[in-house]
């Protein structure tokens, strides 16, 4: 009989190769955090106002008043039209209406003479009528006069383009010394900043189901859910002020099916200029508790969506998952897993159902930059 691991072999055994150990994984013990229910949309910037300021007569600018990129308050002179020719035209109209009192007192005192004589027979109707009619021409052309007037004041008062709200100025189209008029377009543009509007559109069927949701709530003597936006830029940082649902359109848009909600947002500082692409995130409600996977964690198959856990007795279990929507790094579950589930986040690959794993917790979750050390 063979004594030995080598006369074994020579004698034609075989040795049972050792039993390898189990793999190791680590996993993350789920739990529940606050969580805010969002929606993220697309979405762009644009001015709360924006006007064309442009001439309403005709004549050259004698002055301009602001630098391009200024902040106009409201009310400030911006540009000066040659106003002689204007008050010109308003002294000659206050004369015309001197010249048309004058004639009508004496056409008013010629009817009162009239008056008179008529009881007696002084006087035959046909001189009354002709008396009767001058009064009215005279009186008409005393409005008439009174209009020019107004007419003139309000060309005079165009001479002098004052911004119609605080804003900020563009570059201006038109020099001093150039001849504007009506046709001559815009002189330059003014833009009020803050409040800055963010257009976003949503699905005509979602608003809808909000809307019930909220009408629902109501009839109930619930107070409506109260939808909060937030702001993404373009380089990915959160705007630092929360802004609030200014409007919705009247009308939904047939080519997409979608309704264009306005958000507005403070903007003190000019950050946001119009015209930008940012993403909007509107948050329903308050924060709830809600029981959270990483991302990572999760796999898919014809059968759905599921994970891998590790039970008491250190072995893999797979627990098919619903998720709700992601928050950061993780998942919302929906259904499927308890609260201290361990779910494997590091090892998934490597693992099937029922298999003996050596877990050990996780240090830093994947694809995310804090590390126990920062």
């Amino acid at each position: 009989m063979c004594t030995s691991v080598v006369l074994l072999a020579a004698c034609g055994g075989e040795a049972e190769p050792p039993t390898p150990p189990p793999p190791a994984v680590e996993y993350h013990e789920v739990g529940r955090e606050a969580v805010a229910f969002t929606f993220e949309f697309v979405a762009r910037t644009r001015a709360s106002e924006d006007t064309a300021i442009q001439a309403r007569v005709t004549g050259n600018i004698i002055e301009r008043n602001f630098d391009e990129g200024q902040e106009i308050e409201a009310g400030a002179l911006m540009y000066r039209i040659d106003p002689r020719p204007y008050q010109a035209a308003l002294a000659s109209a206050k004369a015309e209406l001197s010249n048309a009192k004058a004639v009508l007192d004496n056409a008013d005192r010629n009817l009162k003479r009239g008056l008179e004589l008529e009881p007696d027979g002084y006087i035959s109707v046909a001189e009354m009528d002709k008396l009767r009619a001058e009064f009215d021409r005279a009186t008409a052309a005393r409005e008439v006069a009174l209009a020019a007037i107004d007419n003139a004041q309000i060309n005079l008062d165009f001479t002098e383009l004052r911004a119609p709200f605080t804003g900020i100025a563009g570059r201006s189209n038109f020099s001093t010394g150039d001849l504007v008029g009506p046709q001559a377009g815009a002189l330059v543009t003014l833009v009020q900043r803050d409040p800055m509007l963010v257009d976003f559109d949503v699905d005509e069927q979602a608003l809808a189901q909000s809307m019930k949701a909220n009408q629902a709530r109501t009839e109930a003597g619930e107070a409506p859910i109260v939808y909060v936006p937030k702001l993404m830029l373009v380089t990915g940082d959160i705007y630092p002020q929360v802004g609030e649902i200014d409007y919705a359109s009247n009308r939904v848009n047939p080519t997409t099916g979608t309704i264009t909600i306005t958000a507005r947002f403070p903007n003190a500082n000019d950050r946001l200029i119009p015209g930008q692409f940012a993403r909007v995130l509107l948050q329903r409600g308050e924060a709830e508790m809600q029981l959270l996977v990483p991302q990572p964690s999760v796999l898919e198959d014809m059968q759905g969506r599921y994970v891998y856990t590790v039970n008491s007795e250190n072995r893999v279990v797979r627990k098919n998952v619903k998720l709700g929507q992601r928050d950061g790094v993780n998942w919302v579950v929906e259904s499927g897993l308890d609260d201290g589930d361990r779910v494997i986040v590091n090892g998934v690959q490597k693992v099937r159902p029922n298999m003996p794993v050596n877990p050990t917790p996780v240090e830093a979750m994947p694809y995310d930059t804090t590390t126990p050390a920062n």
